[in-house]
């Protein structure tokens, strides 16, 4: 496994040596800081060009060159008609009189204009290890590692962020705990639901508990889907009764039409035999065939209405069995749902114990504020391109782009007494959270 300069549990007197002998990192005196910025990437500038007009003994400024510009990972800003120009290793007058000589080869005005480069913002440094908020922060020139550790929060308060770990791991076990016996009950109105009982059995999970107001709500939501889907069965049941009402009606009419078709032809027969033989004007005939056809088309709109009325019938038929299926199968569905979230509950809830039973080992494993334990400082800084790490002390001047490491090491007899204490604390209480919150309470 290598060893990492931010090891831990290497103690501040051999620590340079350690990584020395194992060849890890190669470890620098502490540099000053440059007499002159250096820009580097992250970098915010300010650019503004003027022009001096001799023919009115004024400076006019150039406003498309005007405005703030970001150095960019590759060291390089990007400035109009311009181009590209190196900005890393550059102070910002440096970098003004490589715009300047750019714009001369660009206008062939040589002399006649001037650029400026303002820093508008650092680039960021950061601090990491033993404090509140470690982060990225805002870099302010003469900014020592004391201050920037006040920066980041100060140091690290253990009790302070065991107590709040505790606090939330508590509030989240017994938020699962509430959603747990909820979906308990939940599960069970599916169930009854499914199985189409009028009531809830109580689960056997929560027996013994004060569930009441729980099983009431699930019962309230039990009746009103049942009443909810009978409610839409019984209408379709009474829109089954009306389309049989109707085909009773049309069957009867059907055998009417049958039966004044039948007079008619045979009336129709009987006036075309004597319109043969002369006995009967033709006008007759027609009249009998024309009453007898209205008869027929009669018949087919009432067959026609027939079938459309026993069709409907069975529609309705079919949509009362799809809703039976339907409400079964969402049914089916929230049950399976229901039980999923139990499983994920009991696991959040096992996670939250775990995570109460570690915050209050740690709270107890806080050193006190008071002593038993040394502070060590490193900054690691990009050097002419290369990484360097060093040892600092609190007054040493921080630059854009460093990192600062703050390390808390503890006496080795506090941190194995307080190892002990806690160890021996957790597994006195046996996994339960009540008990670990209320002795540490009592502390």
């Amino acid at each position: 496994m290598t060893t990492s300069i931010w090891n831990r549990r290497v103690m501040p007197g051999c620590l340079g040596a350690v990584l020395a002998a194992l060849g890890v990192l190669q470890l620098f005196p502490a540099p000053a800081l440059s007499a002159e910025y250096v820009l580097g990437p992250q970098d915010k500038i300010r650019l503004k060009v003027v022009e001096w007009r001799a023919g009115k003994a004024e400076y006019y400024e150039w406003v498309p060159f005007g405005g703030e510009y970001t150095v960019n990972p590759a060291g390089r800003v990007s400035f109009p008609m311009i181009g590209e120009i190196t900005a890393e290793g550059r102070t910002s007058d440096q970098l003004a009189r490589a715009v300047t000589a750019e714009l001369y080869k660009r206008t062939g005005l040589m002399g006649a204009q001037e650029a400026a480069v303002e820093i508008v913002q650092y680039r960021p440094f950061y601090v990491l290890g033993d404090v509140d908020r470690p982060g990225e922060f805002a870099f302010r020139p003469g900014l020592s590692v004391l201050q920037a550790v006040s920066v980041a929060g100060g140091l690290q308060r253990l009790s302070e962020t065991g107590k709040r770990d505790q606090i939330t791991a508590g509030g989240n076990l017994e938020a699962a705990r509430l959603e747990l016996r909820r979906t308990y009950i939940r599960r069970a109105r599916l169930e009854a639901e499914l199985a189409e009982q009028k009531t809830i059995t109580l689960p056997p999970e929560l027996a013994g508990e004060d569930v009441g107001s729980l099983l009431a709500e699930e019962a309230t939501i039990l009746t009103t889907r049942r009443d909810a889907l009978q409610s839409q069965l019984t209408a379709l049941s009474e829109l089954r009764s009306l389309y049989e009402n109707e085909i009773v009606s049309l069957e009867s009419k059907r055998v009417t039409q049958a039966k004044q078709i039948a007079l008619a032809q045979r009336e129709l027969n009987t006036v075309g035999t004597l319109v043969d033989k002369g006995l009967a004007v033709t006008s007759r005939q027609f009249a009998l065939e024309r009453m007898t056809a209205d008869l027929q088309s009669g018949m087919l709109d009432v067959e026609t209405a027939l079938v459309r009325a026993k069709q409907e019938m069975r529609k309705t038929e079919r949509d009362a069995t799809d809703l039976v299926k339907d409400n079964k199968a969402k049914v089916s569905a929230d049950l399976r749902e229901a039980k999923a979230s139990i499983e994920q509950l009991i696991n959040r809830m096992n996670m939250s114990e775990t995570l109460a039973v570690e915050a209050t080992m740690s709270l107890r494993m806080a050193p006190n504020e008071g002593g038993g334990r040394s502070l060590v400082y490193w900054i690691q800084r990009r050097k002419d391109g290369a990484l360097m790490t060093f040892a600092a002390g609190e007054g040493t001047l921080v630059e854009p782009g460093d990192v600062v490491r703050v390390e808390v090491h503890r006496a080795p007899n506090a941190a194995a007494s307080a190892s002990r204490k806690g160890v021996a604390t957790a597994e006195s209480n046996s996994g339960s959270y009540a008990t670990i919150v209320s002795q540490s309470g009592e502390q």
